[in-house]
Formats: structure tokens, sequence, C-alpha cells
């Protein structure tokens, strides 16, 4: 679509849902397209269903007058289930070996699972270093244990 980046948000929003709706129809009836453009356009799709999903809960959160770090929080533990929920059925595909497994996409999801815990790392060790210093502020920290055991300093 080319529509011009002045036209007010909900315009656009209206346009998109028409040509979406008239692009679906085409997917249905039409030879199937080439295969990498697919996929992007699914994985774009996929990214702006979420953003659309994640800015609806927050619009809905300010109406109803909610905290919104706590719908932030739902969605971030929505992503998490999810994930779990691919996960688990990956291991299953494995299991069965009844996918094609492609060498690149085999690579990506290793290269990403190797981001994802490093990231889970960094979060463990901040969120053990905030617990002990807060056990230290609070006087609680058990006897014996310094903080720099805790940390990983």
């Amino acid at each position: 679509m080319t529509e011009k980046p002045g036209k007010p948000l909900s315009y656009r929003l209206i346009n998109l849902t028409l040509e979406l709706r008239s692009l679906d129809a085409d997917l249905k009836s039409q030879p199937v397209p080439h295969p990498p453009q697919l996929r992007e356009f699914r994985q774009a799709l996929d990214n702006v269903r979420t953003t659309a999903w994640t800015v609806n809960e927050l619009i809905d959160a300010r109406s109803a007058g909610k905290d919104p770090n706590i719908v932030l929080s739902f969605l971030t533990a929505e992503r998490l289930r999810r994930f779990s929920q691919m996960v688990k059925d990956l291991c299953e595909d494995i299991e069965h070996e009844g996918t094609g497994w492609h060498a690149q996409g085999v690579q990506d999801l290793s290269d990403s699972l190797e981001m994802l815990q490093e990231k889970l790392g960094e979060l463990v060790r901040r969120r053990m270093a905030d617990a002990v210093n807060a056990q230290t502020k609070r006087g609680t920290l058990p006897a014996g244990q310094s903080r720099r055991a805790n940390t990983s300093e």
C-alpha cells in the first residue's frame, strides 16, 4: 500500500482492513505466491497483529482505569505461554521426525535460543542481585551470606 504518512491512522486502518480482506480472498483462489514473499508477509502480519493486540489491551486498560504495567505484564506472560507451547510442539515434531527440517531454519532457531538463553541469564542475575540488595537493606540476609556471593561478581 502506498498510503501517505500524513493520513490519519484510523483512515489507514480502514483501508488496510479492506485490502487484507481482498488479499484473503485472492490467497484462497489464486496460484500459490512465491514462498519467501509469503513468509515475509506472514511475519509482518504477525508483528502487526501482536502490536495491534497490545495497543488494544492498553487502550482497554486505560478506559477501565487499570494500570498499564499490569496489562504489559499480562502480555509478557501470554508471550511466554505461547512460546512454551511452541517449544513443546517443536519437541513433539522432533520426536516424531515427521517434519522436514531445513538447515537454515534449524540454525536460525539455534541462534535465537542462544540469544534468549543469554538474555534470560542476565535477567536472572539482575533479579538475584535485586533480591540480595533488598534483603541487605532490610537486614534479612542470612547469616554468613555476603552480597558478593549472591551476585556472581
